[in-house]
């Protein structure tokens, strides 16, 4: 089923839901992978845990600053994103208690949804995560799967990532980057974002060079 999926004639943004359908129904091993989980999951498990939602436009955006995906909203008109916040303790805050401008100790959770699955997401400590942090969060993401390092590609390889990402699971499904938070993604929107910047970059090159 997977082989046709992968072979048919869709684009990649229907071949990422069609996967998600895939994970749902046990037609992959990955079953407990976290990025294609649904809206409702990831937030009731977030919620369980003391986790929150941040609701201030003002604080979103100091958030989302220096964000590597923030560049590439706006080829996703497709997707919407949500932000959570996790204390270390576990302990739930207020939403009135969250200064804007600083981060509070804890986590922020970045999450980009396409069709109610999670397709990107960002987890980034206040104080710095961990190495065992860091490899538990991998862990967590790995499912039934592996990770594995992307050493440089092969000669006449072309290897398309828009955030760069440095580690890819063995199914093929995911990918991810760290460097100060870990950045997990959906291999083929890691794919199709470099495409369509290309893509975009193109088309706005002719108007750039104009009266040269």
């Amino acid at each position: 089923m997977l082989f046709l999926i992968m072979k048919a004639s869709i684009t990649p943004l229907a071949r990422i839901l069609l996967i998600f359908v895939c994970l749902l129904t046990g037609w992959l091993p990955s079953l407990q992978a976290r990025i294609g989980e649904s809206q409702s999951t990831i937030e009731a498990r977030l919620f369980r845990s003391g986790g929150i939602v941040y609701r201030d436009d003002a604080t979103e955006l100091n958030r989302q600053r220096g964000m590597a995906y923030v560049s590439y909203l706006e080829l996703m008109p497709e997707a919407s994103l949500r932000i959570y916040f996790k204390s270390a303790d576990g302990s739930k805050p207020k939403s009135s208690d969250m200064d804007p401008r600083r981060a509070s100790p804890g986590w922020d959770i970045h999450v980009l949804y396409i069709g109610g699955r999670s397709v990107m997401e960002v987890y980034k400590r206040s104080s710095g995560m961990t190495t065992v942090e860091f490899n538990q969060l991998l862990k967590l993401q790995a499912g039934d799967s592996y990770w594995k390092k992307l050493g440089r590609p092969a000669e006449g390889e072309k290897r398309l990532s828009i955030f760069g990402c440095d580690m890819e699971r063995e199914d093929g499904l995911v990918r991810a980057k760290g460097g100060g938070s870990l950045l997990l993604v959906a291999r083929d929107l890691d794919e199709e974002l470099a495409r369509r910047k290309a893509q975009q970059e193109e088309a706005d090159a002719p108007t750039s060079l104009m009266g040269f």
